[in-house]
């Protein structure tokens, strides 16, 4: 009875055992049924969007209408200075019609020149007169000292430039001392340039020369970098006059198309007279020659001769400003010929200086209307009393001798002794 039982529960579990594998397989079997149909669909989608791709491609760029031809582009990925241009089909770039348009467009200013120079039949490096542009720039590539004006081709993006390389040169290059821009003109000025076409509108002074010999010029290339850095004048005679004013040489008015004789005189003159510096002031007179030795304001001036002498040789000894008067007095007037004021005599030692009248009256030295009056102010407190002797031997015991102070009837008691203390 139980082997019975055993061995139908055995036969129960093997088939169901049985049941559950063939279920089981044919689960599996249908999911990767599944999984492979899907498969399929995903790589038809996948194939099915690159074929809508390329169609796009060959209709054109994204969409545009037409097959998208072959152009002329800029290669980017060169960068700008070995940039050039290609024939190509390019969605993400600017296209041309011809090589040149695109590099004149794409690649206007490079320097390097090398989207120019892969063209069929490049231009020359220095293209000049036909060739070259039909206006001239700066060339900043070369410092400016040596700089120069050219019209190569291409003209850099944003450079200044100019209808004649003269004009550039004078623009550019204004003041440049060496003067290279200048030197390569296709007919170049001397090293001094006088004519109209290398002149400047106006005169400097030439700093380059000593002040003693040196004059004014309009020349070009102006040898200072700014206008405003020297003064200048509209002529050349306001220009030595301003600058070269007392100018012993007369360098600079020498150089005048017609220049004045060097010591003009008489009414060929100065409008003044001045004090002659140049010589000792014992034996120096006054003068109205031109030019003019100083600067305005920087020596006296007086409106006659006379005046001059007076004013700047007052007390000359030796007289010599008044003897070239052309009516001169004599060397010491006195008398009715003396000044009508009496001044103290500096040129005696104090102790036993006086008060005169002589022409001419020293400029600067107090004046008094009385000899007395003038001894009592410039030479009171003097112990020998020779001033106020001179005014009056009868002063004091020290005028002269007993017998002057006899002569005189001087009423002084000065017992025996002349010049008692």
């Amino acid at each position: 009875m139980k082997v019975a039982s055993i061995a139908l529960f055995t036969s129960l579990i093997a088939s169901a055992d049985a049941v559950g594998f063939r279920d089981l397989v044919e689960r599996v079997s249908h999911k990767h049924t599944e999984s492979a149909a899907a498969a399929a669909e995903t790589a038809a989608a996948i194939e099915g969007t690159d074929q809508e791709n390329r169609d796009l491609q060959q209709a054109g760029c994204w969409g545009n209408a037409g097959r998208q031809v072959s152009a002329w582009h800029p290669t980017y990925s060169a960068g700008w200075t070995n940039g050039y241009c290609r024939d190509t089909v390019d969605c993400n770039s600017p296209s041309y019609s011809s090589e040149l348009a695109c590099c004149k467009a794409a690649y206007a200013g490079q320097m390097s020149g090398t989207c120019l120079m892969n063209l069929p039949s490049p231009p020359t490096m220095s293209p000049t007169q036909t060739g070259g542009l039909d206006v001239y720039y700066p060339d900043y590539g070369k410092a400016w000292p040596m700089g120069s004006c050219t019209n190569t081709r291409p003209l850099p993006t944003g450079r200044p430039n100019y209808s004649t390389m003269l004009a550039c040169c004078k623009a550019a290059y204004g003041g440049q001392i060496s003067g290279k821009c200048l030197s390569e003109l296709p007919s170049p000025p001397t090293g001094s340039p006088t004519t109209s076409a290398f002149e400047a509108a106006f005169w400097y002074p030439d700093y380059d020369t000593a002040w003693s010999i040196a004059g004014c010029s309009n020349k070009l290339p102006l040898p200072f970098n700014n206008p405003n850095d020297r003064p200048n004048y509209g002529t050349q005679v306001a220009c030595c006059k301003a600058a070269y004013a007392g100018q012993l040489s007369g360098a600079c008015l020498s150089e005048l198309p017609s220049p004045p004789t060097t010591s003009p005189t008489g009414t060929g003159g100065a409008g003044f007279w001045y004090p002659d510096y140049d010589k000792a002031w014992s034996v120096a007179s006054c003068s109205n020659d031109r030019p003019v030795p100083f600067n305005t304001g920087d020596r006296p001036t007086y409106g006659t001769m006379l005046a001059c002498c007076r004013g700047a040789y007052a007390g000359q000894s030796s007289g010599t400003c008044l003897a070239a008067l052309p009516n001169p007095p004599t060397t010491s007037p006195t008398g009715s010929g003396g000044l009508g004021v009496f001044y103290p005599n500096y040129s005696t030692a104090w102790p036993l200086g006086t008060c005169i009248s002589d022409r001419p009256l020293p400029s600067g030295r107090p004046s008094y209307s009385s000899k007395a009056a003038c001894c009592s102010a410039a030479y009171g407190g003097q112990t020998s009393h020779a001033c106020q002797c001179d005014v009056d031997i009868c002063y004091s015991c020290k005028c002269g001798s007993i017998a002057d102070r006899v002569a005189n009837s001087c009423s002084l008691d000065c017992g025996d002794s002349d010049n008692s203390a």
